[in-house]
């Protein structure tokens, strides 16, 4: 498949998500801030919007109740949104390469798609932070009161505080690698991808906040 072909598909795919939402608060986002129309220009950005979301949910769940010291830990916040963020662009480089047309791999993308993938990737978990930022994971009161979650994502979009923190790029590559697991195996279990990334991020900085 072209690249023009999967673009213009993925676009009717957004389409179709969007009119079959039924007021998924996911997408509320996408009616009140012009901001992120971008989103729309993603293929099946939607689809992997709410992959994203039921994956990571599942995820910080599992953590809560296997090591809730990680949780409430206030280095959660960069952690999980370097874990996301390499999950989205995972989404992406995945559901392209299963269009090719051929058993590609990540070497067979052109530069073109591979830079086309990352971008897709930034845009989708950028929205995907943006209304956890807003909404919380599970809800603000319900991040905080069943998994000690504190809520600053804002300072997520701030790459001054993030400078110091070198391992969020294992993060980031954790979470494609466990995207790419899962996509070609919906059983795959990435919860463990999660936890370990979070827990070895969290290792590393003992001492450290972020605030």
């Amino acid at each position: 498949m072209s690249d023009d072909d999967y673009i213009a598909w993925g676009k009717q795919s957004n389409n179709t998500e969007l009119s079959g939402a039924d007021g998924d608060p996911l997408f509320r986002l996408l009616d009140e801030d012009e901001g992120f129309d971008a989103l729309f220009e993603v293929p099946f950005g939607l689809k992997h919007a709410k992959d994203l979301r039921v994956v990571m949910r599942h995820s910080v769940a599992v953590a809560g109740d296997r090591r809730e010291e990680l949780t409430h830990n206030p280095l959660f916040c960069p952690a999980f949104a370097a874990f996301a963020l390499g999950f989205a662009v995972g989404l992406a480089q995945a559901h392209r390469l299963r269009h090719l047309g051929v058993r590609a791999s990540l070497g067979r993308m052109s530069r073109r798609q591979a830079d086309a993938c990352e971008a897709w990737g930034v845009e989708i978990a950028t929205y995907f932070l943006a209304t956890v930022d807003e909404d919380g994971i599970f809800g603000k009161a319900s991040d905080f009161d069943l998994y000690g979650i504190p809520h600053r994502w804002r300072l997520v979009a701030d790459d001054r505080r993030l400078e110091t923190f070198g391992l969020l790029k294992e993060c980031v590559e954790r979470g494609n690698r466990a995207a790419h697991a899962w996509f070609e195996d919906e059983t795959a279990d990435v919860p463990p991808h999660f936890l370990d990334a979070l827990a070895n991020f969290v290792d590393a900085y003992p001492n450290q906040n972020f605030e």
